[in-house]
């Protein structure tokens, strides 16, 4: 395991060393100001009745895929995930701006259980500071139990929903992040964006990746290949008849 896969398993979130190229984050800020700009669905507002999310990005343009592929985030990645990644897309895929007051500061996780692990990727479009709203980790948290389902039938969990949970809040730690910084973080991780008070937007993308599901037959059309070859490596396969029909076994 390289330092790198070490320091993601005990934090549970690591700073990647490279920024992107600017050249690609040039692009990216620049397709993201003209969806914001001319108000391409889907999208979400903020309370004054503006949009502040665009979702879907992957579908949007090319250029997020790119950014995933880069030769810094795809060598981490390799090293956490194993040599077959996909992006998710209903699970992040999304940019925001994040003015003053859009997002309220809550600590969450982004799923519940260890079984269906993912890794949310940040890429930093502008500088992320403490004044205005970086993401904020409290580190180990990934390690922590399941409590509960999140309220509205969410997909993770809020901190202040359950007692087990209550005491991380006040325990999180600011994580700046220059513009093409790269965060990786276990979506078991209690995170939350940070507080804007700087009277500008902080704008920021995210994706969710995960290994590729070797026990499946069939390829998932809710996901985007990254990079490496998919294969099936169950130790029994189902029979169209639905009876099942034993290999050999590796043990």
């Amino acid at each position: 395991m390289s330092d790198l896969a070490r320091f993601f398993d005990a934090a549970g979130y690591v700073r990647l060393p490279n920024r992107l190229p600017a050249a690609l984050v040039d692009r990216m800020r620049s397709m993201v100001d003209d969806q914001f700009a001319r108000g391409v669905p889907p999208y979400r507002m903020n309370h004054r009745g503006e949009p502040c999310r665009l979702d879907a990005l992957l579908e949007r343009d090319e250029v997020f895929l790119e950014a995933l592929r880069h030769e810094h985030v795809a060598a981490a990645l390799g090293q956490i995930l194993g040599p077959t990644v996909d992006v998710v897309l209903n699970r992040h895929n999304h940019a925001t701006l994040n003015n003053s007051g859009d997002i309220p500061f809550r600590l969450h996780r982004d799923i519940q259980q260890w079984s269906q692990p993912l890794v949310a990727v940040f890429l930093y479009l502008e500088p992320a500071t403490v004044k205005n709203g970086c993401t904020h980790v409290v580190p180990a948290t990934h390690r922590l139990p399941y409590a509960g389902p999140q309220s509205g039938n969410g997909g993770g969990n809020w901190a202040d929903e359950h007692d087990e949970y209550r005491h991380l809040i006040g325990q999180e730690v600011p994580l700046e992040m220059p513009a093409g910084g790269v965060l990786l973080l276990n979506c078991l991780c209690f995170h939350s964006v940070g507080r804007n008070l700087s009277g500008r937007s902080r704008c920021s993308a995210v994706f969710a990746c995960r290994s590729s599901d070797e026990l499946s037959q069939v390829e998932d059309p809710g996901v985007i290949r990254l990079f490496g070859q998919r294969r099936f490596l169950a130790n029994s396969v189902l029979e169209v008849s639905g009876s099942l029909r034993k290999g050999s076994r590796a043990s």
